[in-house]
C-alpha cells in the first residue's frame, strides 16, 4: 500500500467517523415542551391564646401582654407584629363584669414587634409571644379599675416565612 492511498483511506475513515458521530448525537438530542401541575396549600389563620399576665397595672404603669400563637399550617409563619384588634371590646380591650365602671380609655397598647425581629412560628407548632410593656394605664384610671382583669384582643400581622 502506498502512502497516498493510505492517507486517502485514513482521511475517509476520519470523515466517516465524524459523520457517524454527528448522526448519533443528532439521534439522541431530543427537545420537547408541555406542562405540569402544582397546587398551593390553603393558609390557616393563626390562633392567639391568652397567657398569664406577668405584672399588674396601676396608674402610670405598664405591663407585659402574654399570648401564645399557634400555627396549624404545614409551613412556617413569621409574625411581624401583634397589635390591638379594635373591632372587639372597647377599642380592643374589655374588663371583667365586676369592674364595669373602670374607664377603659385610661388604657393604651403599643404594637409589639419583638424589637423589630418579630417571631418565627414553625409549621404545626406554637410560640409564646411576650409583648413587653405593651399595655399601659395612665393617671386618669378611676378607682373602679382596682383589681380588674382586662381582656386584650390581639391581632397578628403574619406572612409565610
Amino acid at each position: 500500500m502506498n502512502r497516498k492511498r493510505f492517507v486517502r483511506i485514513a482521511v475517509t475513515a476520519v470523515v466517516g467517523l465524524g459523520i457517524a458521530g454527528a448522526a448519533a448525537y443528532a439521534a439522541w438530542s431530543v427537545n420537547g415542551s408541555g406542562h405540569g401541575t402544582a397546587s398551593a396549600a390553603t393558609a390557616e389563620n393563626l390562633t392567639l391564646t391568652a397567657g398569664s399576665p406577668s405584672g399588674s397595672l396601676y396608674p402610670g404603669a405598664s405591663a407585659d401582654v402574654d399570648t401564645s400563637a399557634a400555627n396549624a399550617n404545614s409551613f412556617p409563619v413569621h409574625v411581624g407584629s401583634v397589635g390591638l384588634d379594635t373591632s372587639k371590646g372597647e377599642d380592643g380591650v374589655d374588663v371583667d363584669a365586676g369592674h364595669s365602671g373602670c374607664n377603659l380609655s385610661s388604657l393604651s397598647f403599643t404594637t409589639a414587634t419583638n424589637g423589630g425581629s418579630g417571631w418565627d412560628i414553625p409549621a404545626g407548632s406554637s410560640t409564646d409571644i411576650d409583648a413587653t410593656g405593651a399595655i399601659a394605664m395612665d393617671s386618669s384610671a378611676n378607682d373602679s379599675c382596682q383589681g380588674a382583669t382586662f381582656t386584650v384582643y390581639l391581632t397578628a400581622t403574619a406572612q409565610s416565612a
